[in-house]
């Protein structure tokens, strides 16, 4: 019986880039968010540009793991970066997903 894989976690030093670890009150490495917790409006998106099949395809057809960085969402839960990665992470069946959540307001100040 195979058993059916809800979470991959992102390598570590992915979240432990320097920045991170300079601006703690802004960048927040988080393991394992719940990704039916995560929200969506083009609004907040770094890049607005639309789901790129071809891209989601890649990423799950030629997964690998040195590539699986966290996705970046603010401190209301919405997307920011990582919407190919997002939909990918959904499609393979993932429930939890590694994120970086950005304190917005803390940026701005």
């Amino acid at each position: 019986m195979k058993t059916k894989v809800e979470y991959i976690p992102s390598m570590e030093h992915f979240k432990n880039y320097s920045i991170y670890k300079d601006y703690p009150d802004v960048f927040k490495p988080t393991d394992k968010f719940p990704i039916d917790e995560i929200k969506i409006d083009k609004k907040y998106f770094d890049f607005p540009n639309p789901i790129s099949e071809e891209d989601v395809n890649y990423i799950i057809n030629n997964f690998c793991l040195d590539g699986w960085e966290p996705i970046m969402i603010n401190n209301d839960y919405f997307l920011i970066d990582g919407q190919n990665r997002l939909e990918a992470a959904k499609r393979m069946g993932l429930k939890y997903i590694d994120v970086i959540i950005i304190d917005t307001g803390a940026l701005k100040a």
